[in-house]
């Protein structure tokens, strides 16, 4: 895909765009997050139960049942550990693709930290923006990140 510009203004026009959609997607990604941890969880203390099970002899019949049924909880936890494991990566998949369709990029989900490509010429720099900022007041050079973020006003004397 070819690379998109933007200019401050059209940045500004589709903030309020991107910040729904960051929202939004913090908001599913925190809810899923929640339910991974409830199946990590399950997951330990089955893990746990199947560990303190003594492997019992073929003829200790009880005990082979007590390992059957805690084995059989190990194995239902680990399988839905592992199906929201998938879910979540799916989602995360499909939430940076949503936000990055729009030609931003996306460099940290949790954050909200969003790059805007632009230029001046054959001038490159991205427009910087964050969850909690009312708008975009920062801009920085592509080697610098979020460490070298300057303040708008002084992108006259780069360009």
């Amino acid at each position: 895909m070819k690379q998109r510009y933007f200019t401050i203004d059209e940045a500004r026009e589709l903030l309020p765009q991107i910040q729904a959609l960051i929202v939004k997607a913090n908001k599913d990604l925190d809810e899923k997050s929640l339910r991974l941890h409830e199946l990590n969880k399950r997951y330990l203390k089955a893990e746990l139960a199947l560990d303190e099970c003594q492997i019992p002899d073929d003829d200790d019949d009880e005990n082979m049942d007590r390992f059957r049924q805690q084995r059989a909880n190990f194995e239902l936890a680990i399988s839905e550990l592992s199906r929201e494991q998938g879910e979540f990566i799916r989602s995360l998949e499909a939430w940076v693709d949503k936000i990055s369709s729009h030609g931003v990029i996306l460099r940290k989900i949790k954050e909200g930290l969003i790059d805007f490509p632009a230029r001046n010429g054959e001038f490159k720099y991205f427009l910087c923006w964050q969850l909690g900022e009312q708008d975009i007041t920062h801009w920085h050079l592509a080697d610098d990140g979020f460490i070298g973020r300057k303040a708008l006003v002084t992108l006259s004397e780069y360009c």
